[in-house]
């Protein structure tokens, strides 16, 4: 008898613990601040912040519509840099404003802003037809919509997915 009430408490621990193990890992990584800049515009070759200069503005507020937000100063922030915007990898825009790839890094880090060593590329490419997009590209194709909006509401879509899957080992993140 006392061997199965052994046993039974065992399994009782065993389950809570993996009960309480996926509860943890499916916690959402709050985010308590998101910074943008545009590091392209240190590109002496770039336009693209003359045509777009709210992009960081617009970027921050697509992100945070995405991504759950925090309160608490003591939660993680997302540091975002956009490095290149451009048409079919040239980083002078036409007068007519028109780009196809938009290119940045976000970092995870710590309310003092130390980079906790999580980062991830965000590349998002428009083509169409029988155009390939670069290698590591998430390509979207062009429509009759707003461009710009397109390119934006992307990056912001891939910036969410990736920042769900960075916590994909149930520990938390403690940048």
């Amino acid at each position: 008898m006392f061997a199965q009430l052994k046993t039974v408490v065992l399994a009782a621990g065993v389950s809570t613990f993996a009960l309480s193990g996926a509860a943890y890992a499916s916690e959402d990584l709050r985010i308590s601040k998101i910074d943008v800049e545009a590091t392209v515009a240190t590109a002496s070759e770039s336009n693209a912040l003359d045509f777009y200069p709210n992009i960081e503005e617009d970027l921050r507020g697509e992100v945070a519509q995405r991504v759950p937000l925090s309160s608490d100063g003591a939660d993680p922030q997302i540091r975002i840099d956009i490095r290149k915007i451009a048409l079919n990898g040239a980083t002078m825009l036409p007068e007519s404003r028109e780009f196809n790839e938009l290119e940045g890094v976000v970092n995870i880090t710590s309310p003092t802003g130390e980079n906790a060593g999580l980062s991830f590329p965000v590349r998002i490419s428009a083509y169409t037809g029988d155009t390939i997009a670069p290698e590591g590209f998430v390509n979207i194709l062009p429509t009759e919509a707003d461009f710009y909006v397109a390119m934006v509401s992307t990056f912001a879509d891939v910036v969410a997915e990736n920042l769900t899957n960075v916590n994909t080992s149930g520990n938390k993140i403690d940048p």
